[in-house]
C-alpha cells in the first residue's frame, strides 16, 4: 500500500458569493480547488500560498479550516489514501476575473465557477460539495470517501 498523501487545498468564494474559484483543465472535465502538495516542514495554508504563487503568480489571504477530506479508494488493485485540508481564502477578484493559466501547465486554468456548474462535473476532493451545499457557518467537516473501483 502507498502512503498517504497530505494535500492543502482553498475554497475561496468570490467577494459575491455567486462562485467559487477553481482549477480545471482546459475542456473542464474536472474541477478541484486551487492548492497541491504539503512539503516538509510547511502548513497547509503554507503549502496554498505557496502553490498559488508559483502555478498562478496569485496571492491569498488563507483563513480558518474549513474541511478535513480523506477519500480510501482502491482501483486497479492499488489502495490510495488521500488527505485533503482545505481552509476558507480570498484573492484580489479583479485580479482572477478572466481566469488564470497556470505558468507550467497551459491544460491547467483558474476559473470562477458557479454550485450548478460543479454539479455538472466531476468536483475534487468527493464529498465537497455536499459540504459547500450544507455547510453550517463556523463548523469545520471531517468528510470520508470509502470507494472500490475494482468491483
Amino acid at each position: 500500500m502507498s502512503k498517504p498523501l497530505l494535500r492543502a487545498e482553498a475554497i475561496i468564494v468570490r467577494r459575491d458569493g455567486a462562485a467559487v474559484l477553481v482549477q480545471c483543465d482546459r475542456d473542464e472535465t474536472f474541477y478541484r480547488f486551487p492548492g497541491g502538495s504539503v512539503e516538509f516542514g510547511e502548513t497547509a495554508a503554507e503549502a496554498i500560498n505557496r502553490e498559488l504563487i508559483e502555478e498562478f503568480e496569485l496571492r491569498a489571504d488563507i483563513g480558518p479550516l474549513a474541511c478535513l477530506n480523506e477519500s480510501i479508494t482502491q482501483y486497479d488493485g492499488k489502495q490510495r489514501h488521500d488527505c485533503t485540508v482545505l481552509h476558507w481564502g480570498t484573492v484580489d477578484d479583479s485580479r482572477t476575473q478572466d481566469g488564470l493559466q497556470h505558468s507550467e501547465r497551459p491544460d491547467i486554468q483558474l476559473v470562477w465557477r458557479t454550485m450548478e456548474q460543479l454539479r455538472k462535473k466531476p468536483v475534487y476532493p468527493e464529498g465537497i460539495l455536499d459540504f459547500l451545499t450544507e455547510k453550517v457557518a463556523g463548523a469545520v467537516a471531517h468528510l470520508v470517501v470509502r470507494k472500490s473501483y475494482d468491483d
